[in-house]
C-alpha cells in the first residue's frame, strides 16, 4: 500500500530539471515562470539547484546547522539551523521559521525542498497543514525506506503520505542510487527516495503512465550502480 502511494501521476505539464547533473538535481514540473521563491531545507555539499534558480530571479531561504552561509548565491536568506519540530541551539521549528518570513516570501509562489536526512518525517508531520498546501510544488527526499516493513517506520511514513497526499500528486519518483536497493520481503526498496509533488489546485491527471526512469534522470553518485524500479512502483 505504501509504495502504491508513491506512484507517480502524468499532468498537463512537462518536467523540467533544475540544478546538478547528477546529485542534487531534481526533476520538477515546469511551470517555472509561476515560481518567485524556494524554501530549501538541508544545503549539504552542493546548492547548484538553489543557484541555478536564482539565475531565474527566484529567491531562496535555506536552513542548515551543518555548513556555513552559501558564498556564491546572492538573492538568498539563510539560517544555520537545522529544520526539527522544535527550537534549540542548533534546530528551528519548521512553522516558525516559515513564519519569520513574513511578507518577503508569498508561499503560493514557492517550492518547498526538503534533503534533511531522515528529518523530514518529523518536519512534516509537524508542518502546519495551512501552510503545506499553500506550496506550489514539493520536492521531498525520503530516506531509511529499507525500514519500511518496520511497524514504527511504517505508521510514521504513513502518516506523512497521507498528509501529503490530501493536497498535492505525486508527479516524479527518483531512486537515489547512494545507498543502494534492498528487499523487504517480497519488493525492492531504494533506501532513498527523491520525489516530486504538484498542487492539485494546478494539476490535470491523465490516465497514461509516466515514465520511469524518466530521460532527464541521472545517477546521484557517478561510480556507484544505477538503480531502476521494479513496475509495481509506477503501475
Amino acid at each position: 500500500n505504501l509504495i502504491k502511494c508513491f506512484k507517480p501521476t502524468k499532468t498537463q505539464f512537462s518536467l523540467k530539471r533544475i540544478g546538478d547533473k547528477n546529485d542534487g538535481g531534481y526533476l520538477i514540473p515546469d511551470i517555472i515562470n509561476e515560481i518567485k521563491y524556494c524554501v530549501s531545507g538541508g544545503v549539504g555539499h552542493t546548492n547548484e539547484f538553489e543557484s541555478q534558480l536564482e539565475k531565474l530571479n527566484i529567491k531562496c531561504f535555506l536552513a542548515d546547522y551543518s555548513v556555513e552561509a552559501p558564498k556564491d548565491l546572492y538573492n538568498f536568506d539563510f539560517k544555520k539551523k537545522f529544520l526539527a519540530s522544535y527550537d534549540d541551539t542548533e534546530k528551528i521549528n519548521i512553522n516558525s521559521w516559515i513564519e519569520s518570513f513574513g511578507d518577503k516570501c508569498n508561499l503560493e509562489q514557492s517550492i518547498l525542498k526538503l534533503d534533511i536526512e531522515k528529518s523530514e518525517y518529523e518536519v512534516i508531520n509537524t508542518i502546519n497543514e495551512e501552510i503545506l498546501k499553500k506550496f506550489k510544488i514539493l520536492i521531498i527526499e525520503f530516506h531509511g525506506l529499507e525500514m519500511i516493513g518496520e511497524e514504527g517506520f511504517y505508521q510514521s511514513l504513513l502518516s506523512v503520505k497521507n498528509k501529503i497526499l490530501k493536497n498535492f500528486l505525486t508527479v516524479h519518483i527518483h531512486p537515489n542510487n547512494c545507498c543502494g536497493i534492498h528487499n523487504v520481503r517480497k519488493f525492492k526498496v531504494p533506501s532513498v527516495l527523491e520525489v516530486t509533488y504538484l498542487n492539485k489546485s494546478l494539476a490535470n491527471k491523465s490516465d497514461e503512465l509516466c515514465n520511469i526512469p524518466h530521460k532527464l534522470d541521472a545517477k546521484n553518485k557517478i561510480k556507484y550502480k544505477d538503480i531502476f524500479l521494479p513496475d509495481y512502483w509506477i503501475s
